[in-house]
């Protein structure tokens, strides 16, 4: 799990409370040696968890200042090529190490008006870099969004590695049958090992909790801990497969319930719950996705406001391209600006064996007008081929997970230029999600 490492002095006690609690709030880890725990093995600790942290924040005071210990940290953390964000709590003059390598840097400060959240704001912008979410999205269905969420990031880990997680947002919940049959998913969901979970207090959360997939006309907005990864994610790269992290959070049909709520303090609770539940996710992960439902509703807007970047696939037509103007107009009109993702494009099901004429035109400008944006621009370069590889099946009882991801599985002719392109296409997506 990765965390924000935070410097401090001895006797800092109070500071170091204060910004930890602030961090946690937003759903932020993070990790310090409690004060006076010196020993050797602590040693050993502080250098593994600055190792596997995103960030270091450093307490600036004089009780830091003198610490050889947080000396020690802090070079050890520029040595890493970590994110050094100081933070000053008092006002001890810099000397050091802390004048060398931080005053440039040393913007916030605890006595400030709004410092500490500026402080949180920062750590949490360099904790989003550091997980990017990403939500395949169009308001037309049959595009192929769930193609793209299980494909093309199937050859993103693949190609690229990282962990990844997949999460089923689409009440049809046609991405986890991709990877388990109805039985399974089926399982899961009766458990809460699923996608409810992440919205509601369930039976995931607590023993004798009733599931909230059991109460259509009741919201509960009771508070949740936060679950182990583990306890809710479903491996689609199993022990017996390639390799590596591509976990699945599975879908159900119950989290429709909230298309039918009119309690908006309940269904605004419902989605602090959910934010805070990705945000908490993102320390597990290196890529977060959403598969989306083709329709703007309560889950849209959840999904836009923990995304970083919506990819909308669309077909080469005039449907398509209606499906994506009606996405931008949400994008623009109903996610306030400091939460709106960045809108890409993605053509897929192209004609190969001659050019489409229609996607020629789009990146040459020709529908910008009637799409409302500039959507040449927002097109990635690269596009999906119409290919019956990419078509999606239900997998059999006994195959495992993995065996559906045509980057790992299958035969016939043309594959090769198709993992290609599907190789191609998740690096250019992540190309995207790094630069931003």
């Amino acid at each position: 799990m990765s965390h924000a490492f935070i410097v401090h002095g001895p006797k800092d006690v109070d500071s170091l409370l204060t910004v930890h609690e602030a961090l946690r709030k937003a759903g932020i880890q993070a990790w310090y040696e409690p004060p006076g725990a010196e020993s050797r093995e602590s040693h050993t600790a502080i250098a593994e968890a600055i190792d596997k942290a995103f960030a270091m924040i450093v307490l600036v005071s004089a009780s830091s200042i003198r610490s050889r210990e947080a000396q020690a940290q802090i070079e050890r953390g520029i040595a890493r090529g970590l994110t050094i964000i100081p933070f000053r709590v008092d006002n001890a003059r810099l000397s050091g190490v802390f004048k060398k390598q931080l005053a440039d840097t040393l913007k916030h400060a605890l006595m400030d008006e709004g410092g500490l959240d500026k402080l949180v704001t920062e750590v949490r912008a360099r904790y989003r870099r550091k997980c990017p979410v990403i939500s395949v999205m169009n308001l037309k269905g049959g595009v192929g969004k769930t193609t793209i969420s299980s494909q093309v990031f199937g050859a993103w880990q693949a190609a690229l590695g990282g962990r990844i997680l997949l999460v089923d947002l689409d009440p049809q919940y046609n991405l986890t049958q991709t990877f388990f049959d109805m039985e399974a998913a089926d399982k899961s969901a009766a458990n809460d090992r699923s996608v409810i979970s992440l919205f509601e207090k369930s039976k995931l959360h607590a023993a004798g909790v009733p599931s909230p997939a059991e109460a259509w006309s009741r919201l509960s907005v009771e508070p949740f801990p936060t679950p182990a990864a583990s306890e809710i994610v479903h491996p689609v790269l199993t022990e017996d497969g390639p390799g590596g992290v591509l976990d699945l959070i599975s879908g159900q049909f119950e989290i429709s319930k909230y298309a039918f709520a009119t309690d908006a303090a309940a269904l605004s609770a419902i989605n602090t719950n959910f934010q805070r539940m990705i945000e908490h996710l993102r320390s597990d992960y290196d890529l977060i996705v959403f598969d989306t439902n083709p329709n703007a509703t309560f889950l849209t807007r959840c999904a836009l406001e923990a995304s970083d970047r919506v990819i909308a696939p669309m077909h080469p037509d005039m449907y398509s391209l209606r499906g994506v103007k009606l996405l931008n107009q949400v994008l623009n009109e109903h996610i306030d600006p400091d939460a709106r993702p960045k809108l890409s494009i993605l053509f897929n099901k192209v004609a190969r064996n001659e050019q489409s004429a229609f996607e020629a035109d789009a990146r040459n400008g020709a529908y910008d007008q009637r799409a409302g944006f500039k959507l040449s621009e927002a097109l990635l370069q690269h596009a999906l081929p119409r290919s019956g590889h990419l078509d999606v099946r239900s997998p059999d009882s006994d195959q495992a997970p993995w065996k559906s991801l045509v980057i790992h599985n299958g035969r016939g002719g043309g594959l090769k230029f198709i993992r290609e392109q599907l190789k191609a296409v998740a690096s250019e997506m992540s190309a995207l999600v790094t630069a931003a």
